[in-house]
């Protein structure tokens, strides 16, 4: 339940913060849908412009018959969902926060009624973006806009122009995609025994699939 009282104060936050000139984010409100079935994606409204430039063949990544990767994406403009992990606040005032992110493949459906991405991925990847990093909830889903700028360490980097975040409670899992190439790191906090897909997800499925978010964001620890 506190998870649901502070979506609501990070709601506020989160457009205040993005009034003040930083990169632009939204946050899922928590409201479970009535429709039923399979639908499309749907973008927000301020999503929609941010949409529209991503690079071709970049909208859809990681559906049964594409075998996508995240590598080699140099100044391809991407739409990637992930898991956040971890936030490294900048390294001097007005610089840009970096988030270390679990990507998960998506492919261009979900549940009407709650976003669903496969709980495969392609494997972790850095963003960098301006906000104040204590108004982001670690282990949320998060879908970002950017430019890839090339790789460090493995792990592509991405220049944030547009988040949007799904809170607990607003994002669920599936099984597809191509094979797992996941941080096995990620893989050894989940609960063994819990079905992927839960339609009414609680905190108890959330923590059984991604771990304690007080672990997470500002509090990871290098492995």
């Amino acid at each position: 339940m506190w998870l649901c009282a502070f979506a609501l104060l990070l709601g506020c936050a989160l457009s205040a913060t993005a009034a003040a000139a930083q990169t632009p984010v939204d946050l899922q409100p928590i409201r479970p849908g009535e429709a039923t079935g399979t639908c499309d994606y749907k973008p927000n409204g301020p999503e929609k412009a941010y949409l529209g430039n991503v690079s071709k063949g970049e909208t859809v990544n990681g559906s049964e018959a594409d075998a996508y990767t995240i590598h080699g994406k140099r100044n391809r403009y991407v739409a990637w969902f992930g898991i956040l992990r971890g936030i490294t606040p900048p390294a001097q005032a007005g610089g840009d926060v970096q988030l270390l992110v679990e990507h998960k493949f998506f492919d261009g459906a979900t549940d009407c009624q709650i976003m669903v991405v496969s709980h495969n991925g392609g494997g972790d990847f850095e963003a960098g973006l301006r906000i104040d990093p204590t108004l982001l909830p670690p282990l949320s889903l998060v879908r970002i806009y950017g430019v890839v700028l090339g790789e460090k360490n493995n792990l592509p980097q991405v220049l944030v122009q547009y988040m949007r975040v799904w809170p607990w409670h607003t994002f669920t899992f599936t099984q597809y995609g191509p094979p797992d190439q996941s941080n096995p790191r990620w893989a050894r906090l989940a609960a063994a025994g819990i079905p992927v897909y839960n339609l009414r997800p609680t905190e108890d499925y959330y923590r059984g699939m991604l771990g304690d978010p007080l672990a997470f964001g500002l509090n990871l620890k290098p492995e």
